[in-house]
């Protein structure tokens, strides 16, 4: 059993790409745009690359309108008089093919039909400003139930019998509309309605962007290395200047070139070596400062570390006598080394504790059998 529904799967422009050329004696932008990669995931749905094998020449020809056509809230055919009437721009898709597991296409938008109206110009300028500009395609299509995974996503349904009505062109960056949104719902020629659904594809294997930044990346290497070039005899210099200035003394080389540098014309940045260390001072003598409250620094921590020490040893010596006490009045209490030696200072002080006296009065060790009186004994 399979459902019917409407899909608008939107994808982006690289502007940098939009070419101006003659077709029938007028001017016309050609648009590069890509859509659907092969078995890719959205909205939970496997889009197979036989599936679009069996399906994407159907774009060739098709409207590219500048947004996708509605009337009311309802999505409509782009071929349809409404669809026409209000979002022709003079736009149409070509040159359809696959590459690379993905759908490549051609956007042409006859400059002249643009310029008619006030969204078709808008367009015309977005182009020419180099501003954000993507497609998204229109399809109908069915829908299976089917269970995997493709290039990592979970689907739960599959796409069969996909249809193309359009691939619009829309200006700025996209609404994240889902379905959950109210996208709205789709009407076809014969009055069926189907569900919209909606997803943003990115080709992060995009060759086009991935060849321009490779040529940016290009020309900047290239432009640093002239720049190099340019400035290799005033660094060449300057490194041999400042060999000297560390080292105490210069090479044979660089007191030729400190010789001809005495004698360079105005605006040479070469430097003697006098002129170096005197603009060197400033920075040396900061670096002592830094050393020296460094070297101060560390002098207070050892001296925090040798106090804390001997508060350290302090303690112990106070805890340690503290403990010989509270063995002494354990053992007149018939405790011996061996039960004390594992018991800690908290323990011992609990025991002594619990033979302090209470209500003025507390039980002799020798009370059962002793012959002495003890008058602080209880009576009996």
């Amino acid at each position: 059993m399979s459902t019917t529904k409407h899909a608008h799967i939107v994808t982006r422009v690289n502007a940098s790409q939009i070419k101006k050329e003659t077709i029938n004696g007028e001017d016309h932008y050609r648009i590069p745009s890509a859509t659907l990669p092969d078995d890719c995931v959205m909205n939970g749905g496997l889009y197979s690359a036989a599936e679009i094998e069996a399906s994407y020449k159907g774009l060739e020809g098709t409207p590219a309108p500048l947004g996708h056509p509605k009337v009311g809230n309802q999505f409509v055919p782009a071929r349809s008089p409404h669809a026409i009437n209000k979002h022709w721009i003079g736009a149409w898709n070509e040159n359809v093919r696959r590459e690379g597991g993905r759908v490549l296409l051609d956007k042409v938008v006859n400059i002249r039909v643009a310029n008619q109206t006030a969204e078709g110009r808008e367009l015309i300028q977005a182009i020419e400003k180099q501003q954000p500009i993507h497609t998204s395609t229109g399809l109908e299509l069915e829908i299976k139930v089917a269970n995997g995974e493709s290039k990592g996503k979970r689907y739960t349904w599959s796409a069969h019998n996909m249809q193309f009505d359009h691939d619009a062109i829309l200006i700025g960056e996209p609404g994240a509309a889902t379905p959950a949104e109210g996208v709205g719902m789709f009407v076809n020629a014969a009055g069926d309605e189907a569900e919209v659904l909606q997803a943003n594809v990115e080709f992060s294997d995009d060759a086009e962007y991935e060849i321009t930044a490779a040529a940016e990346h290009i020309i900047r290497i290239a432009d640093r290395a002239e720049q190099r070039e340019q400035n290799k005899g005033r660094v060449e210099r300057f490194v041999e200047a400042i060999k000297s200035a560390i080292g105490g003394a210069q090479s044979q080389s660089s007191q030729t070139t400190t010789t001809a540098n005495a004698n360079a014309p105005e605006g040479d940045m070469s430097l003697t070596k006098e002129q170096l260390e005197a603009a060197l001072a400033p920075i040396t003598q900061a670096l002592n400062t830094q050393g020296e409250q460094i070297k101060t620094l560390a002098t207070n921590q050892q001296a925090d570390s040798e106090a804390l020490k001997a508060l350290k040893a302090n303690a112990d010596a106070a805890a340690k006598a503290e403990s010989a006490k509270l063995d002494e009045k354990l053992k007149a209490n018939g405790w011996t080394d061996e039960e004390l030696s594992g018991m800690t200072a908290n323990a011992k002080q609990k025991v002594v504790n619990s033979l302090q006296p209470r209500n003025g009065f507390h039980l002799n060790s020798a009370f059962a059998g002793s012959e002495g009186e003890d008058t602080n004994t209880l009576p009996e």
